[in-house]
């Protein structure tokens, strides 16, 4: 009987130790292939992208930063319009009627003779002004280059914008992914625990009330693997919006992940970094010089403007009095305009441009606090990101020996099935949270240099040479395994 009992329990460990869930790290799941379903229709390529290709794959593909390009181009054409009041005004016109008519002619001896009216007045002119003092003008000038600036500094937001949206995409369909992987070994490993409890059973030595709780677990299983491919697709739908529609391969986390030190250390350095070069701010400095020279520009209603004028004319038959006469003058000479009163309107612009000045000027105050804001939160998402995957390591090692022990103990008598399945739980979300905490620390990286204004190709290319390995995620979801 001693050996019967000891045959059994080494049988039930046996099966007790295919129950531990393998090492599912993001790095080492996700690199697991997806089953593609059989579909021999299918021949769209499948697009493999590492992270720097789906950032080169978005600035081709995602409308928002075609969008944003056109926008910086409409933009630079503010200089031109700015300039353009300063350099010299040339016009022409050309002028043809036709007269017919009467005219009574007083006749030497008292009387009125008519005269038939029949020619065409033909009127030539060209003419050219060029401003010499016009503060409006100027002003309309320094506001051009001002905006064309600012359509500069947006442009560089909304690409940051847009790198952002594609980092957090990206990210996400990666822990979609890792998630579909660890839910699907999960429901396998409750199915199997659900045919230990069943094998005790049936054997008289557990109870209706184990296999019931397996069913459960391997139940909610089934669900959550149902909701992490829903999550999937839209995951992937999204990541498609901006790179393309082919099948995607992603390049998955390093096996080795290993966090790396920050360049430079310190937040005030970073801070000091985001007050020079974040489009955000630039953005808003030009704002307010575009409101200064508002303020110049409405202030110039008050001041007289000087102007050149040139002017050639030829005419022919221009009047009756001069009917069948050609004639031609050349005009040169200077124009003063002195404004007088305007009803209050001058004076009135004046004082609205000085208040959007003021509020364009709390508004730059307001962008920088912001912007050191954020620079901070992804700092310490950085710092702490690295000491939390860390721990998570250590969690998920412990969690392991934890059901290693339970499981065990289980087989001794001295755990419950729930005290399986509790700890089994706990250690499938440790793993996905060390999964997430990988992905966020490597976003927090590029955030910060995002919100710091260093966010560039060479970057974004050091980040996926660092951090990225050779394995690939194929994100078309694999078809249930029930």
């Amino acid at each position: 009987m001693r050996i019967a009992a000891t045959t059994r329990m080494l049988l039930l460990l046996a099966m007790l130790a295919c129950l531990l869930p393998q090492r599912s790290q993001a790095a080492e799941s996700s690199v697991r292939p997806a089953r593609q379903p059989s579909n021999e229709t299918t021949q769209q390529p499948v697009l493999d992208l590492t992270l720097v290709q789906a950032w080169q794959a978005a600035l081709k593909h995602d409308p928002g930063y075609q969008a944003a390009i056109s926008e910086r181009e409409a933009g630079q054409a503010n200089r031109g319009i700015g300039r353009a009041g300063l350099l010299p005004q040339v016009s022409a016109s050309l002028g043809r009627s036709k007269l017919r008519g009467t005219l009574e002619i007083p006749s030497p001896l008292g009387g009125v003779r008519d005269e038939d009216l029949n020619y065409t007045i033909k009127t030539s002119e060209i003419r050219a002004t060029q401003t010499v003092f016009d503060w409006s003008r100027y002003a309309e000038y320094r506001q051009g280059h001002a905006r064309a600036d600012h359509s500069l500094a947006v442009f560089d937001t909304k690409a940051t914008d847009t790198a952002t949206r594609l980092f957090n995409r990206y990210f996400q369909a990666l822990l979609a992914h890792e998630n579909i992987v660890l839910a699907q070994n999960k429901l396998d490993a409750n199915e199997k625990l659900q045919m230990v409890a069943r094998h005790r059973f049936d054997n008289g030595e557990g109870t209706i009330t184990d296999i019931r709780q397996a069913a459960s677990r391997r139940d909610l299983s089934r669900a959550d693997l149902i909701a992490a491919r829903d999550a999937m697709v839209i995951a992937q739908r999204e990541l498609q919006e901006m790179v393309g529609p082919s099948p995607l391969r992603l390049a998955a986390l390093k096996p080795d992940f290993q966090a790396q030190p920050l360049s430079p250390p310190s937040l005030a350095q970073w801070q000091s970094a985001a007050l020079a070069g974040s489009g955000e701010i630039r953005s808003s400095e030009q704002n307010l010089r575009i409101a200064a020279d508002e303020v110049d520009r409405s202030f110039g209603g008050h001041l007289p403007t000087l102007e050149l004028v040139a002017a050639r004319r030829l005419a022919s038959n221009e009047t009756i009095a001069t009917r069948y006469q050609d004639s031609s003058t050349t005009e040169i000479g200077v124009q003063v305009s002195l404004p007088i009163y305007s009803g209050g309107l001058t004076s009135a612009l004046v004082d609205q441009a000085g208040h959007n000045r003021d509020r364009a000027l709390h508004e730059l105050a307001a962008t920088r606090e912001r912007t050191a804001v954020e620079v901070t939160r992804q700092y310490h998402a950085v710092v702490s990101g690295a000491q939390r995957i860390n721990a998570l390591i250590v969690a998920e090692q412990s969690g392991v020996q934890a059901l290693e022990a339970v499981e065990a103990g289980f087989a001794a008598g001295t755990h419950s099935m729930v005290d399986i399945l509790d700890t089994q739980d706990q250690l499938y979300r440790s793993r996905l949270d060390l999964a997430q905490s990988r992905l966020e620390y490597v976003l927090a990286r590029l955030m910060l240099s995002a919100a710091s204004g260093g966010l560039d190709a060479q970057l974004i290319q050091r980040t996926s040479e660092q951090y990225f390995g050779k394995g690939r995620v194929a994100l078309q979801p694999p078809p249930p395994k029930f």
